[in-house]
C-alpha cells in the first residue's frame, strides 16, 4: 500500500484525521508510528494536537511534527 503523506496543515487538524510522527521525533520511539487525532489545542502553526497512537498511547505533538496520511486507513 502506497501512502502518500504530507506536513499537517492548522486546518487540517481536525478530529479523525490520520497522521505519522515525522521521522527525527525527539521521542524517538514514536518517530514514523501512525495515529489519528483526538482534540486540537490552539490555532495556526501554534496548534498541538492530542493523538490516539497505534499502540493506545495519547499522546500531545506539535502540528510541525506530523505529517497527514492520505489513503483510507483506520487506526
Amino acid at each position: 500500500m502506497d501512502l502518500g503523506v504530507n506536513l499537517i496543515e492548522g486546518y487540517e487538524a481536525r478530529r479523525g484525521t490520520v497522521v505519522r510522527v515525522r521521522e527525527g521525533h525527539w521521542k524517538t520511539d514514536f518517530a514514523g508510528m501512525l495515529g489519528t487525532v483526538q482534540e486540537c489545542w490552539g490555532q495556526s502553526e501554534h496548534a498541538a494536537v492530542d493523538v490516539l497512537m497505534e499502540d493506545g498511547r495519547l499522546e500531545l505533538f506539535w502540528l510541525p511534527n506530523l505529517d497527514v496520511v492520505e489513503g483510507d486507513i483506520a487506526v
